[in-house]
């Protein structure tokens, strides 16, 4: 008794053009793919329902189209490696509630893998995963709620600002009744009406140079810095080097100053470029090139932005984030440097970074 049993995928929409070609598309990945095929294999689909195993479904076929059993098992061996069925999850591996709860999610996930069942590991693995985020800012607040919301339920915050007046522009999950309260305390407020089942640590401290964050980072499953203060590039070097050190992938948000829609920076140890490799990039780059002195000596009320832009930086590192997690796609290979929305015509422009193999920090003899 074969007692595997298959469904069309919830994702996939079947079409059948002039009784011989099939045309398959993924709602998910909008891909489309066309299969010819004969009256029997369009029978085998329509009584794919989820509820009979494979025993069951043959003798079904056997009996009323009189196909043979290995025809219907090669059959259904094609529509699966096309990834036009599922085996169906018989046993579990997370509980009914989180599976309401995330099921959409889970869904999506399932196209990125053979079975549904690695779908429900990927959810897992977003559960279980443990995030400490620098900056409760209108970009690490934003990143918190969205892995929140995808099923996160460990933070550590840390950020020594209090919310203001002006923080509601582009906070999303700040009000008037917030302001006063320190950042993190505010955030952990709004996560926890999210999920009251997420635990939040807060660190109520600015990043200074000589504070010690190393037992901080060690043992998180990601890392992200949106600490635009003192600079973005000394907090993301600090915070970077230590990642490195303790193979720790993390991402520096984009969204600061002139970069209000930047997608920011994954960073995958020995793999992608670290903070110092951006460093060294940017070095070359603008060598022989100095800034003029601008007009405006306090900067820091002048630079402003919109709440959709710092939600774009903040939702483009969450996908990022989430697919590094849960490893839906092999970031190894696909993963992508620096780039910059430009809010005219909506163009995205990457850089050319590539990882320096003589890197202090992450290269093949690394110093750091």
């Amino acid at each position: 008794m074969d007692n595997r049993i298959y469904k069309i995928k919830d994702s996939v929409d079947l079409f059948l053009n002039d009784n011989i070609f099939l045309t398959a598309y993924f709602m998910n990945t909008r891909k489309r793919k066309t299969f010819k095929v004969n009256n029997v294999l369009v029978k085998l689909l329509e009584q794919l329902d989820g509820e009979r195993n494979i025993t069951q479904l043959s003798e079904y076929m056997v009996k009323e189209y009189d196909v043979a059993f290995e025809d219907v098992l090669a059959s259904i061996e094609h529509l699966n490696s096309s990834g036009i069925i599922t085996e169906k999850v018989q046993d579990h591996l997370i509980n009914e509630t989180t599976r309401t709860r995330y099921n959409r999610q889970i869904n999506y996930f399932s196209e990125f893998f053979d079975d549904e069942k690695q779908a429900e590991i990927a959810q897992q693995k977003l559960i279980d995963a443990k995030v400490l985020i620098f900056g409760s800012g209108a970009i690490g607040g934003n990143i918190a709620i969205q892995l929140a919301m995808a099923g996160v339920t460990h933070f550590t915050l840390f950020d020594y600002d209090k919310v203001e007046p002006s923080d509601i522009a582009r906070h999303l999950y700040f009000s008037y009744a917030t302001v006063g309260m320190y950042k993190v305390e505010a955030l952990k407020n709004y996560l926890n009406k999210i999920n009251p089942k997420i635990i939040v640590d807060t660190v109520n401290q600015a990043l200074y140079p000589e504070a010690d964050i190393e037992e901080l980072v060690k043992g998180k499953s990601f890392v992200v810095n949106t600490l635009d203060e003192p600079y973005i590039g000394y907090t993301s070097a600090k915070i970077s080097r230590i990642c490195v050190k303790y193979d720790i992938p993390h991402f520096i948000g984009g969204g600061f100053d002139a970069h209000l829609a930047s997608t920011g920076e994954l960073v995958i140890p020995h793999i992608t470029p670290c903070a110092d490799c951006y460093v060294t990039h940017f070095t070359e780059s603008l060598k022989g090139w100095k800034p003029k002195k601008h007009p405006v000596k306090n900067r820091s009320d002048q630079i402003g932005g919109l709440a959709s832009m710092s939600l774009f930086s903040s939702s483009y590192a969450t996908m990022e984030i989430i697919k590094t997690i849960t490893n839906i796609v092999d970031m190894r290979k696909d993963y992508k440097v620096r780039g910059e929305l430009m809010f005219k015509d909506f163009s995205l422009n990457y850089l050319t970074v590539k990882k320096d193999p003589n890197c202090a920090v992450c290269g093949k003899d690394a110093t750091l």
